[in-house]
């Protein structure tokens, strides 16, 4: 219509119009937008908003809006109260007429063009000025409206995009369809906090962690890479790791490669770190004192009786092998301890001997010429009664010396008897003396008189208590008798002590009548002799009145002074109080009623019996504080737990957030948590990504016992769980000691005094080695390491490859007469109690070369002959030993090893070598085969030696 809003009848709703506009307006800057106005009302809006142009001019900024859109369905506006009165010409109806706002008159030209695919402006254009490729209402084609779900829709090159979500809503997956389709809070620009969150709204869950390298959130959010003295650890492809070489932290090493316990050994390097021998590990390598730090040295003396050994570092010392040690001197004409000098000291003497019982005394021994003398001791003599032991046995005066003689008289009751020994005197025994005189009608002080002088008489008897008097003892024909006392009578009830007893009117004399009333409460008593009269004893008398069912004061009422109806102490009985729990209570008609509660206090069920059984103060919705806050007598009920409030390391994890009541959500962890670790269990107690840390020695090498009895084990956590223990087995039992390089019995020392370890039989007065030398660690399948001294051993490889001074030292070092053996005696040994061509257990005269080992003997079976060292004694050649005339027997003299002797041939520096070898054919290995000689430089593979002791 033409003309001006006031000059028509649509200017009240131009206004409306503009107000609808305004209106819609300010809801697209709010949170939720959701297209425009829609259907005829929409259209009608805005013809209406067009009709008040002067209001809307100004610069007054209003979106895009539908004019021609059509109705999905009748309009829900006012009603028309007819038929439109023409055919519009710029709003076409979409379904029934409209209502509600009459037509002035036919429709007319528009002075906007609106996109409607007509001419409104009557300029014979059609949607000219509809930008069709930005206009978010008509994106491509009028009524195109362009509004994403929780979105600013943007029309770019007439196709509908998102533009800007809504706060709080992120467009994803890119699809127009949905809108901004992810509901997500962003709390940073990256998601680089490992909390299983999206903190940047990017549809991803702490994508920015880097969880195969952080070793903070190694592999997992929260799993912190810690282990025991590590300064960094590593995250490897989500693995906590370190590098053992560069990361423990100072003085700690990781010894055994177990990541889980990280440097577990603690150790402080010496400076320089070379290892010494002190029971430490100076080069930190896990190894205590490796390599025999410091040994090889000599030790000990050859003075006296001793002879010098190797030094060995055993536990944490340099301990002397093989060396005869001083003893303690000895009364023996030999020089023990080794200081030059013999029997020094008065060994062994200083002791008394003798005796020094009674007159007797001790001596003191001395060492004479190698043996105890007594001197300077008194003996023994005959006994005498004198108190003193004169023969020294121990006892004095014993067998009554000097005793015997008769002593004393026989008259009356006295006897005579004899002389006895007591005490160092002579005393008379046995007789019987006066004494003195009793009332018996005896002589007893052998006078002559009988009961002389009234003996035991004279004194009071009887008794004067009460009414009794005493008498007075006379003896009496032997007799004690009591003469002129009074005695006592009946009692009766007159404070006197008639019976003489010694109490007054006891057991109630003339008392026992009946006394007293029977009515009400009062009862009856009987009559009691008190103070000298019977009074009336045991009745119970009236008292006042009070609320029991009795007659209390015996007048034939009962309870006649109380009000039962209204009295709340005795409401409708005796005793029946009323009260309720912090209620209000009253005695109604004799029935106890609850009439109020305290504040603060509810009768929630409705039963006085429980009163006011509820406390409740109504705050509101429940939060978990302990209290029943709404009131509805559960406490905390319906909460949702917090996430990611719990440690989830260790024993921690699957612990969820609990309700702890007045203390607030808290973490209930199972029983093995622990604030600071203080528990040794293989587990992560306190949570903090490491085990057992408190621990650092688990895993390291311990033991139980020295020596061959030592039993090693690991470290491990004891089972109280508070401490570590040793796993090792308990020592293990001691040995005799033998020549092997071990401590077999577990003292702390090794081969001590090997001399006397090794086995030997005895061959014309000399002692030979049953089997070939060997050295103290040699075993079946090496020859081993350790010289100095010389060791024989059944089943052990023997000592070869050994020059002559090398083997005579060897033997040497085993003590005081050991040295090789002189070839005489090797032979005779050799030859035995048979005179035998070779060391054969039988038929020793005739050939059988493979007895012993020798050439003839393969030793492997391989193509050719193969000829090896054996073991001493191997069973191999287990008839390969002579027999001595004792009995015993050496084994391998014929073949094995060749064996140096101490006798030269020619010069000095030439010996003597006998026996063959593995690889001499039989001949060479004969007990009188003496062509083998050695330059004393000389060593070889298949030479050894045995020792002998002269």
């Amino acid at each position: 219509p033409a003309g001006s809003p006031e000059e028509t009848p649509w200017a009240p709703f131009a206004a409306l119009g503009l107000l609808g506009l305004v209106g819609w307006r300010r809801r697209r800057g709010g949170a939720r937008v959701r297209g425009a106005v829609r259907g005829r009302a929409a259209r009608v809006l805005a013809l209406l908003g067009i009709g008040a142009a002067g209001l809307l001019g100004g610069g007054c900024d209003v979106d895009p809006f539908c004019t021609n859109c059509v109705d999905a369905g009748p309009d829900t506006g006012p009603i028309d109260s007819g038929v439109d009165a023409g055919v519009d010409a710029g709003v076409r109806d979409a379904g029934p007429p409209d209502t509600g706002i009459p037509d002035a008159g036919p429709d007319g030209c528009l002075e906007v063009e609106i996109c409607n695919e007509a001419d409104d402006d009557c300029d014979g254009e059609i949607d000219e000025g509809i930008d069709l490729q930005t206009d978010v209402n008509n994106c491509g084609a009028c009524g195109a409206e362009c509004a994403p779900a929780r979105a600013f829709g943007a029309c770019v090159d007439g196709t509908c995009t998102i533009g800007t979500c809504d706060v709080g809503w992120f467009d994803l997956n890119g699809d127009l369809e949905d809108g901004c389709e992810y509901r997500c809070l962003p709390t940073a620009e990256d998601d680089a906090l490992c909390d299983l969150r999206d903190n940047d709204c990017d549809g991803e869950v702490d994508e920015d962690v880097l969880l195969d390298e952080d070793p903070t959130n190694c592999g997992s959010c929260g799993r912190n890479c810690r282990f025991a003295h590590v300064v960094s650890p590593r995250c490897d492809t989500g693995t906590c790791t370190f590098d053992r070489e560069t990361d423990c932290e100072t003085d700690f090493y990781d010894i055994d490669e177990v990541v889980e316990n990280g440097c577990e050994y603690a150790c402080t390097p010496a400076d320089p770190a070379t290892e010494v021998c002190n029971g430490r590990d100076d080069d930190c390598d896990g190894m205590v004192d490796e390599g025999d730090p410091e040994g090889g040295a000599t030790c000990g003396t050859d003075e006296g009786l001793c002879s010098t050994g190797v030094e060995r570092c055993v536990d944490g010392a340099l301990v002397c092998f093989g060396a005869v040690t001083p003893d303690t001197e000895a009364c023996n004409g030999d020089d023990d301890d080794c200081d030059g000098s013999v029997d020094e000291g008065n060994p062994g003497g200083g002791r008394n001997c003798g005796e020094s019982v009674g007159t007797c005394e001790l001596g003191r021994e001395v060492c004479r010429d190698g043996g105890l003398v007594c001197e300077g001791d008194v003996g023994a003599v005959m006994e005498e009664c004198d108190g003193l032991d004169n023969d020294c046995d121990g006892s004095i005066d014993e067998g009554n010396p000097e005793g015997g003689a008769a002593c004393g008289e026989s008259r009356g009751e006295c006897v005579a008897g004899a002389l006895a020994c007591r005490g160092g005197v002579l005393v008379c025994e046995g007789g019987t003396g006066p004494t003195d005189e009793t009332c018996d009608g005896e002589d007893d002080d052998c006078d002559g008189s009988v009961d002389e002088g009234n003996p035991g008489g004279g004194g009071s008897c009887g008794t004067d208590v009460g009414a009794c008097l005493p008498g007075t003892r006379q003896c009496m024909g032997g007799s004690l008798v009591c003469v002129g006392e009074t005695t006592g009578g009946a009692e009766e009830c007159n404070t006197l002590d008639d019976d003489c007893d010694g109490s007054v009117d006891e057991g109630n004399p003339e008392g026992g009548a009946s006394c007293g009333s029977d009515v009400g409460a009062c009862s009856a008593g009987s009559e009691v002799c008190v103070g000298g009269a019977l009074i009336c004893s045991g009745a119970t008398g009236p008292s006042v009145e009070i609320c029991n069912g009795a007659d209390d004061d015996c007048d034939g009422s009962t309870d006649e002074t109380f009000d039962f109806d209204n009295d709340l102490n005795n409401c409708g009985d005796c005793g029946t109080v009323c009260s309720f729990s912090r209620g209000v209570a009253i005695c109604d008609m004799g029935s106890c009623e609850l009439a109020g509660c305290e504040t603060g206090w509810v009768d929630e069920d409705g039963s006085a019996a429980n009163g006011c059984e509820y406390e409740c103060d109504f705050v509101g919705a429940e939060i978990c504080n302990g209290r029943d806050d709404d009131c509805d007598r559960v406490v905390d009920e319906g909460l949702t737990a917090p996430s990611n409030f719990c440690n989830p390391n260790g024993v921690c994890a699957g612990t969820s957030a609990t309700c702890g009541g007045m203390d607030g959500w808290e973490c209930v962890y199972p029983g093995d948590y622990e604030e600071t670790e203080v528990s040794c269990d293989g587990e992560d107690n306190d949570c903090d990504g490491a085990i057992d840390e408190p621990f650092p020695t688990l895993g390291t090498v311990c033991s139980n016992g020295v020596g061959a009895c030592q039993r090693f084990g690991t470290v491990e956590c004891a089972p109280a769980g508070d401490t570590v223990q040793c796993n090792a087995p308990p020592a293990g039992a001691s040995a005799a000691e033998a020549c092997n390089a071990l401590d077999d019995d577990c003292d702390g020392a090794v081969d001590e005094n090997p001399g006397s370890l090794i086995p030997t039989v005895s061959v014309g007065g000399v002692d030979v080695m049953i089997y070939e030398a060997s050295r103290p660690d040699a075993t079946d399948a090496a020859q081993g390491t350790i010289d100095g001294y010389a060791c024989a051993q059944a089943g052990v490889l023997p000592w070869t490859n050994v020059t002559w001074g090398e083997a005579q030292a060897a033997c040497q070092a085993l003590g005081a007469g050991w040295d090789l053996c002189d070839e005489s005696d090797w032979q005779n040994a050799c030859e035995g109690a048979a005179s035998c061509d070779w060391s054969y257990a039988a038929s020793c005269t005739s050939s059988q070369p493979l007895t012993c080992n020798g050439e003839e003997y393969d030793a492997s079976g391989a193509a050719g002959d193969q000829d090896a060292l054996f073991p001493t004694a191997s069973g191999t050649f287990a008839e390969c030993y002579s027999v001595q005339s004792g009995g015993g027997v050496i084994y391998d003299l014929s073949g094995n090893v060749k064996e140096w002797t101490r006798t030269e041939r020619g010069s000095p520096d030439v010996h003597a070598i006998r026996g063959g070898s593995y690889n001499n054919v039989e001949d060479g290995r004969r007990c009188d085969f003496d062509f083998t000689v050695g330059d004393d430089n000389f060593a070889f593979l298949n030479t050894g030696f045995r020792c002998c002791r002269y």
